[in-house]
């Protein structure tokens, strides 16, 4: 199966690639050098969800399912339920019944059966692998056993900054909440590497909410074991509903990775998304998810005061609201 899923991202390039480009008015705002966007909200929805959607919807059709399951805070629901509906797939997504719902009416027009629970996002994902084992649906939530196919999606962002660019960036910050998109991009990078297709790897930087994400606390406090938070003591927001988390699925792979590239996992807070999703729109002319924004003020942070000479790659991870 998953040579099926290397053929559909070799079939996709390049008009399933997205932009990268250099943002210079952004530079000098923010008086820093060599910074490129790889700009995810160009896809149908508006996210880099949509890389792994369209690889869950044909693994699972090939499986012969006739309905995929996904818990969600909305971006992937949205995703999710737009391929299954453009391959004529049931989909069923599951959402707290507390969480913002912005995208709520968008799965519901693409045909979705919409499951609302009382539940942490967390839960809720527990809740779903259950009940899609029991339903017979194919459950493409974090953490189920078909969760693979999310890394393998997400090392195509690392494949095509390589091509885009030319060599491996110095620096790529990537918003963190399960850690799975930078799990991935950092495996991409790794494989292009030990390929010898590039002579050098990345230092990560990871974004997420300083409102709990066990990314960050773990690196924080130098925890080489990805940590648990309390799930009192979170605290979810409009804004940072993408990243906040007291149990990351994929947060082990993240940290390892922060860790191995010599990188660092920075907290942003509400206030500071919004801040550098106005900044992107001033500079560059595209709006973009503040949970997004939160890679470029993550790096800001880390690297306004150091000299770097390659270049440093934000992957702005969605579009925002027009």
């Amino acid at each position: 199966m998953k040579k099926l899923i290397e053929q559909v991202l070799d079939e996709e390039k390049p008009p399933g690639m997205t932009p990268l480009f250099r943002a210079v008015n952004t530079e000098f705002a923010l008086k820093l050098k060599n910074v490129f966007f790889k700009y995810e909200g160009v896809g149908p929805t508006g996210t880099q969800k949509d890389r792994i959607s369209r690889l869950h919807v044909t693994l699972a059709k090939s499986r012969g399912y006739d309905t995929i399951s996904v818990a969600t805070c909305g971006n992937y629901g949205a995703s999710v339920s737009y391929y299954a509906s453009m391959s004529r797939m049931k989909s069923v997504v599951a959402i707290p019944s507390f969480y913002a719902g912005t995208r709520n009416a968008e799965i519901y027009e693409n045909g979705s059966d919409i499951i609302v629970k009382n539940m942490k996002y967390e839960d809720l994902v527990d809740y779903m692998k259950g009940k899609s084992e029991a339903e017979n649906w194919y459950n493409c939530s974090p953490s189920s056993d078909n969760s693979w196919v999310d890394i393998v999606g997400y090392r195509q962002i690392a494949y095509e900054i390589v091509q885009q660019l030319g060599h491996a960036p110095g620096y790529v910050a990537i918003p963190a909440g399960n850690g799975t998109t930078l799990a991935g991009v950092y495996s991409g990078f790794r494989k292009l590497y030990l390929a010898g297709e590039t002579d050098s790897m990345p230092r990560f930087i990871g974004s997420s909410t300083s409102l709990g994400n066990p990314i960050v606390f773990s690196w924080k406090h130098g925890y080489r074991q990805i940590q648990i938070l309390d799930s009192a003591r979170i605290i979810e927001t409009g804004i940072n509903e993408p990243l906040v988390s007291f149990k990351a699925f994929d947060g082990q792979r993240a940290l390892n990775a922060i860790y191995q590239s010599k990188g660092a996992a920075i907290a942003v807070d509400d206030q500071e998304m919004s801040k550098y999703a106005r900044i992107i729109e001033n500079t560059q002319g595209i709006k973009v998810l503040p949970a997004s924004a939160s890679a470029l003020a993550a790096a800001h942070k880390y690297l306004r005061n150091r000299i770097y000479g390659k270049e440093l790659v934000v992957v702005l991870t969605g579009r925002g609201h027009t």
